[in-house]
């Protein structure tokens, strides 16, 4: 079965792209963003902040490819997130913790396994229920 080209590609894309630049900053940046923006009543929720964000990168990405594609979306992905980690390792106002780079991988493998089980298609799915359609 051939995927129907999506209508709104740029937009989709752009805003896939922007969701990966505000993860490299909130990896990246000032600690203060940070620490404000994951306050919850429970320990590691830090980690909790690591899976959503990959497992949001891996979902909307996927929604962007064909399913011949997640698996290279997930390694990049992956490749993304021990970047950041060793980043971090280098950076005075940052530290690399194993356990972030468990819970962005932890992510990716959740967002991958929902991709492949059909929610990889979102993108089609939002474009035909607003009504989008090819001529």
């Amino acid at each position: 079965m051939s995927v129907r080209p999506l209508i709104l590609a740029p937009l989709w894309r752009m805003l896939a792209w922007l969701l990966l630049a505000l993860a490299v900053y909130l990896s990246l940046g000032p600690t203060e963003a940070v620490d404000t923006a994951w306050v919850l009543p429970f320990p590691y929720h830090d980690k909790l902040g690591h899976f959503l964000a990959y497992f949001s990168l891996m979902l909307f990405f996927a929604g962007l490819y064909r399913r011949e594609h997640y698996l290279l979306v997930a390694q990049y992905l992956f490749l993304l997130g021990m970047l950041m980690e060793l980043t971090q390792g280098g950076l005075a106002h940052r530290s690399a913790d194993f356990g972030d780079f468990v819970a962005n991988t932890a992510g990716i493998v959740a967002g991958l396994s929902l991709a492949m089980v059909g929610l990889g298609n979102w993108c089609q799915w939002v474009e035909r229920r607003v009504g989008l359609q090819h001529a």
